[in-house]
């Protein structure tokens, strides 16, 4: 047995230990007699524990354990996000049948000639599927909109400080530096000499890069495209957006435990921050945008989907749902001096860290809680 071997053996052996060991004493505890153990409690237990190790040995000894768990798919796509080597390969597209799909007028596929690209992101593909977009609380979230979305990619993570000095430097760009930033008493103002590489708080080259208006947003676009042959590049949608933030579950809180283990899976507004609408429930173990892979992906492979920056998106901002596009493509009408944020950040409380809260800013202005993701058209095969 090598040694790769005999360490993802013995974590599964300590995952399963730990598990029947939270279990036998919750049933101990609960009766004086001798109880079965229930197997989807080991499994939520074993699940509890392979989280608090996060590594990709541990995901796999759990879907050893359990190859048909209940947290399967999300131990799959953690797994794969740290050892994308390990991935399935995906299958053959089916051939087209005889009524084409009807065109997304909003978004240009262009045919790839290369797939070399030195400065694009890493992406995730999400493949085609139904969701409803919005919640029943109405306003801004309403009406709940069934969609039926195409498949595209989206970046892993937020563009970061460096993608944003690659992309000054090679076109000669120099983004506005001005920018709204929090005061030490918890005051947006705005200050001059302010970017996303000085946003009030310190940064490193792989930190999210916020203080970018989305006309800055649109400008890295255009560069990605003259610099990618395939193009195809572009914002997301808030209706993608929210499709590849939900992950599997369709909770106001997309992740394992929801609004109780917040401060594990999101970083937003906790006990550690300067703001009077903090959430003095838990401490996230951080009062500022963190890098990419600090908290959880989530089941898709996605860094930060909530939390830590709000993010542009292609639409122009609407007051609720009504009359949006029913194929997940960005409204292209409604006020567009305007444009849509969603997943709240890192200044934020739970209630705007919702999967369906959305906001809209002007398209000019620039905001230390505020930076971007890229999304791609699929180009048609040949």
């Amino acid at each position: 047995m090598d040694a790769g071997t005999k360490r993802v053996s013995m974590m599964r052996h300590l995952i399963l230990a730990s598990a029947v060991a939270v279990m036998t004493t919750a049933g101990m505890a609960a009766s004086q007699g001798t109880r079965q153990i229930d197997r989807s409690g080991v499994d939520r237990a074993a699940w509890e524990f392979t989280q608090e190790l996060n590594s990709a040995d541990a995901f796999q000894a759990y879907l050893d354990a359990f190859p048909d768990g209940l947290f399967r798919d999300e131990a799959q796509a953690q797994l794969f996000a740290l050892r994308p080597d390990l991935a399935p390969q995906p299958e053959p597209e089916p051939e087209p049948g005889p009524v084409p799909e009807a065109p997304r007028t909003s978004l240009v596929l262009v045919t790839p000639t290369q797939t070399t690209c030195t400065v694009c992101p890493r992406m995730v593909q999400m493949r085609e599927g139904d969701t409803v977009l919005g919640s029943e609380r109405g306003g801004a979230e309403g009406p709940r909109t069934n969609q039926t979305i195409a498949t595209f990619e989206i970046a892993a993570a937020e563009i970061s400080v460096g993608d944003m000095r690659s992309f000054e430097e090679a076109t000669g760009t120099r983004t506005g530096r001005s920018c709204f930033i929090w005061t030490p008493e918890g005051r947006l103002r705005s200050r001059d000499g302010a970017y996303w590489g000085a946003p009030g708080f310190d940064v490193t080259e792989d930190h999210p890069a916020a203080c970018v208006s989305w006309d800055d947003a649109m400008a890295y676009v255009d560069w990605l495209n003259a610099e990618d042959p395939r193009g195809g590049w572009r914002l997301v949608s808030e209706a993608e957006f929210e499709y590849a933030a939900r992950g599997t579950l369709d909770a106001d809180y997309p992740w394992p435990g929801g609004l109780s283990a917040i401060c594990q899976r999101v970083n937003g507004a906790g006990a550690e921050s300067r703001f009077r609408h903090r959430n003095m429930a838990c401490d996230d173990g951080t009062e500022a945008p963190v890098p990419a892979g600090a908290f959880p992906v989530n089941p898709y492979g996605l860094s930060h989907m909530i939390g830590n920056l709000w993010e542009w998106t292609a639409d122009c901002w609407n007051g609720s749902h009504s009359g949006a596009p029913s194929d997940g493509a960005a409204r292209t009408t409604g006020t567009c001096s305007s444009r849509v944020l969603r997943g709240g950040s890192w200044d934020d409380p739970p209630e705007n860290l919702r999967v369906s809260y959305r906001v809209g800013i002007p398209k000019t202005r620039r905001q230390a809680n505020v930076g971007f993701r890229v999304a791609r058209d699929l180009a048609p095969e040949r």
